[in-house]
């Protein structure tokens, strides 16, 4: 039996393999929203807003885990499109808040469909049991980075 915390050689590969999987998640999602007219960068700041609408860009940056400069960016061009309105904070003009339009959550939601319908696919050849301990394998990497 080998001790918890002891890695063989090949474990140098579970990084090459996440970083694949999550390339080729990624572009295949692209593949599927272009015909919306939406990147999956967009998306996710959609998703953002949608959990916390009335958000200010300095967390959508943390949320999204992107720079500050392509979160503004982002920003500019959702606005641009019309999916989300951004107002002055109440006690700091200087921040603004961005909130989902009607538009930008009926956009949302479609992406978000075509998201739960890739990852289906990703996951179609696993078990539940399969998927569950697939689950808890990333969360116990994720605790033992923290």
């Amino acid at each position: 039996m080998r001790k918890k915390g002891k890695t063989d050689k090949s474990a140098p590969e579970v990084l090459k393999l996440t970083r694949r999987m999550t390339t080729l998640f990624r572009d295949r999602l692209e593949e599927q929203l272009r015909p919306l007219g939406i990147t999956a960068a967009q998306l996710q700041l959609l998703a953002a807003l949608a959990k916390e609408p009335g958000t200010s860009g300095a967390h959508i940056s943390r949320f999204c885990q992107v720079t500050p400069q392509t979160t503004h960016a982002l920003l500019a061009t959702t606005e641009d499109h019309g999916w989300i309105r951004r107002s002055p904070h109440p006690e700091n003009a200087r921040t603004l808040l961005a909130t989902l339009t009607p538009q930008g959550m009926r956009l949302f939601l479609r992406g978000k469909t075509l998201v739960l319908r890739l990852q289906s696919r990703m996951l179609r050849t696993l078990t539940v049991a399969e998927v569950a301990q697939l689950e808890a394998t990333l969360s116990q990497l994720i605790h033992n980075l923290e």
